[in-house]
């Protein structure tokens, strides 16, 4: 993953690449949070299956957002190694932080 950027030029990028959405954050200098979103890589041989595993990343990008832990999990888990690995390094942040707040019943608002 080598492209992260905002809403806005995801925006922009959506109808010619695959985009996938990240995490939404705060900047401390600006005045509400930003979506972050990245750029990722196919291969001509995964066409056939690239919209089940978007469409299994937004489910899992939602779970996470909504503090459904164990969906989250489970859901970043089966997507290790797709889009060409690209993603499992996020893919990893995200497990962490799930199986974490799901040990201390976190209570989270997206952000």
């Amino acid at each position: 993953m080598n492209i992260i950027f905002d809403e806005k030029i995801a925006d922009e990028l959506r109808d010619r690449y695959i985009i996938l959405e990240l995490d939404t954050v705060m900047q401390p200098e600006l005045p509400k949070p930003i979506t972050l979103h990245a750029l990722v890589e196919i291969n001509l041989n995964d066409v056939s299956t690239i919209s089940f595993f978007r469409e299994m990343h937004e489910e899992m990008i939602r779970a996470y957002k909504s503090g459904i832990w164990e969906r989250a999990i489970e859901l970043t888990s089966a997507l290790m190694g797709h889009f060409n690995g690209e993603l499992d390094e996020f893919y990893q942040i995200v497990l962490d932080f799930c199986e974490e707040s799901g040990k201390l019943d976190r209570k989270w608002n997206g952000i």
